[in-house]
């Protein structure tokens, strides 16, 4: 361990309040870190609170200290903030100047785009945020119990795939055993994660698959969720996630994407193999992420977008077939 989970807790136990800010869309590496944070800082006395701009998604609302969840930000200025897996600081949302307002911000994250801002930042190659929160409630000197746990081991089973992604490490594996014997189960986060779905969910999933597109000689893969889908569906936003990943599994896939029309904008989810490098894709156009997972959001019409984002991603395929990078998570 560096020193710097060590300099954050120092920090963090003189504190009076902490802001811990999710980014948009907050998956569960992101929230579980959070959380878990939350958690330990409420063990010796320090008042902190979690915000989230887009929620808790539904399959995370069971994770211990979910329900008080803040979707807008608080009115007084945070002592000291956490900025959870946010690569930039806009990547918090409405929470975003509340970050830059903190009189201490600290930059905790994993992703390769993370643009090192903030007063003590903690980037590091970890599999998952998770581990790094890990790192910083040791500091704190805090115990994991049962619900720390749960919070911990969410993270780093999502953003490991189940330990199915090339980024586990032993370093993962040795955490989620010491998770395990405070008390968390593997089983009931895949359980409540990835094998619990609602009827327009599944309509949705079926309706995404049954539009893809091959292109590049069957090297890329794409597809669209506007809008009229997710309400023929009867499905909410939250469930897009996971259709992009599925999309990969084509044999001969390199590069998968999925585009979502939303208020926002559109929103592209990147998944790669094989030597293409989503988070390359992802930052041509102000996103970022991991090699085999990022995305970005995009304004335009949609048709414009794509060819866009198409015409990166072949660029990255002509790329990777000139080199050979290491993989990185």
């Amino acid at each position: 361990m560096t020193d710097l989970p060590y300099q954050i807790a120092a920090v963090l136990r003189k504190s009076r309040n902490v802001l811990i800010a999710c980014h948009v869309a907050p998956d569960g590496d992101c929230l579980g870190s959070a959380l878990g944070l939350r958690l330990a800082l409420a063990r010796i006395g320090v008042d902190a609170q979690v915000g989230s701009a887009d929620g808790v998604p539904d399959a995370f609302l069971r994770l211990p200290g979910a329900a008080d969840v803040m979707s807008a930000p608080p009115a007084t200025r945070a002592e000291v903030a956490v900025a959870v897996e946010c690569s930039m600081p806009d990547r918090a949302g409405s929470f975003a100047q509340a970050l830059a307002d903190a009189k201490t911000l600290i930059n905790i994250d994993h992703h390769l785009s993370n643009a090192g801002y903030g007063h003590l930042v903690y980037w590091d190659t970890a599999a998952a945020t998770g581990e790094q929160m890990a790192d910083v409630i040791a500091a704190l000197r805090v115990p994991i119990d049962r619900e720390i746990a749960e919070c911990l081991l969410t993270a780093v089973v999502t953003d490991t795939g189940s330990f199915r992604h090339r980024n586990t490490t032993a370093r993962s594996l040795r955490l989620a055993a010491d998770l395990v014997d405070a008390g968390a189960s593997v089983h009931a986060i895949v359980e409540r994660v990835y094998e619990t779905r609602s009827a327009g969910g599944l309509r949705l999933l079926g309706m995404a698959l049954a539009s893809l597109t091959l292109g590049a000689d069957g090297r890329i893969v794409w597809t669209t969720v506007p809008p009229e889908m997710l309400i023929s569906a009867g499905a909410q936003p939250e469930e897009v996630t996971g259709i992009v990943g599925m999309l990969r599994q084509i044999r001969g896939v390199q590069v998968a994407l999925l585009f979502e029309v939303t208020p926002q904008g559109v929103r592209v989810g990147i998944r790669s193999r094989d030597g293409a490098r989503s988070h390359v894709i992802a930052e041509a156009f102000g996103g970022g992420g991991h090699q085999e997972a990022a995305g970005f959001t995009a304004t335009g019409p949609l048709d414009k977008v794509i060819a866009a984002t198409l015409a990166e991603a072949e660029k990255e395929l002509r790329q990777a077939g000139r080199t050979s990078a290491p993989f990185r998570p």
